[in-house]
């Protein structure tokens, strides 16, 4: 098998599974020739950038899902079951100071790191 596909192969197991042994056993390809190519830097460059994108991609499809849930909550915090009502509001109203003390930290940040770097 050529050296690319073999790279691609370990490529696509690294990122599915959660462990170099089970990355092995889903490409075929031997526990030690997957530590040699994660020594290589080209290769490890590769294999972050393609882990990095996966999960780009999956926060994309939850920020995607997130809207939607909150349309839900908005719609179950005047349901007629007031336990439902009050948890929708509950978490509403946890998760709006969270953002808002996740916001200012940023900026906070962003402020600090303007200074040091000028």
């Amino acid at each position: 098998m050529p050296k690319q596909a073999n790279k691609e192969k370990i490529l696509i197991a690294l990122i599915e599974t959660p462990s170099i042994r089970e990355a092995s056993k889903k490409s075929g390809i031997g526990e030690a020739t997957i530590y040699r190519y994660l020594q290589d830097k080209d290769f490890l460059a590769e294999y972050r950038n393609a882990r990095r994108q996966t999960v780009e991609s999956a926060i994309a499809q939850m920020q995607s899902a997130a809207s939607e849930a909150v349309e839900r909550l908005k719609e179950l915090q005047y349901c007629e079951n007031p336990a439902v009502a009050a948890r929708c509001a509950q978490i509403i109203f946890e998760n709006s100071i969270k953002g808002m003390e996740t916001t200012d930290i940023l900026q906070r940040l962003e402020m600090l790191e303007n200074e040091h770097f000028k």
